[in-house]
């Protein structure tokens, strides 16, 4: 059971930040270019994806960690594994709560066709900075798990 529940935890693990940081990189390329609307058209994908998926795979990553903490010999109380809780619970945090309500504010705009283009471009530099802060946050989870401080 104990390999299960660590196979579904690293499965977790590796769609939330591996996503995250495919993401990253679609964002950049779809910045660099003068197209506004190439831009918008990989937010509006992007946000889909950050709502059916990474928000499933940060809480499941989370789930299946403190099921992992319960049934071995980890405690609570290690290092390693208070910081990647920490980290992990923030990144859901700022993914359910701050960027994914602007996603959707973003894309009710787009599609209402009324909003301005400002207000949509400042709500996608939001999620844009809530995504750079959840990569980071995760990254530095990692770090801490791989190598157990």
């Amino acid at each position: 059971m104990r390999h299960w529940i660590l196979f579904f935890h690293l499965l977790s693990v590796i769609v939330w930040l591996g996503g995250s940081i495919y993401v990253e990189a679609l964002m950049a390329a779809a910045g660099r270019g003068d197209d506004e609307r190439t831009l918008t058209t990989v937010f509006q994908k992007v946000g889909v994806t950050n709502r059916r998926l990474f928000n499933l795979a940060g809480v499941a990553a989370i789930v299946f960690g403190f099921w992992l903490v319960v049934i071995t010999s980890f405690e609570f109380e290690m290092l390693w594994v208070t910081v990647g809780i920490l980290l992990a619970t923030i990144a859901v945090v700022i993914d359910l709560f701050y960027a994914t309500p602007r996603v959707d504010r973003a894309e009710r705009a787009l599609n209402a066709a009324e909003g301005e283009s400002e207000g949509i471009a400042d709500l996608m530099k939001q999620v844009s900075m809530a995504s750079h802060a959840r990569t980071g946050l995760l990254f530095v989870a990692m770090i801490f798990m791989v190598f157990k401080f």
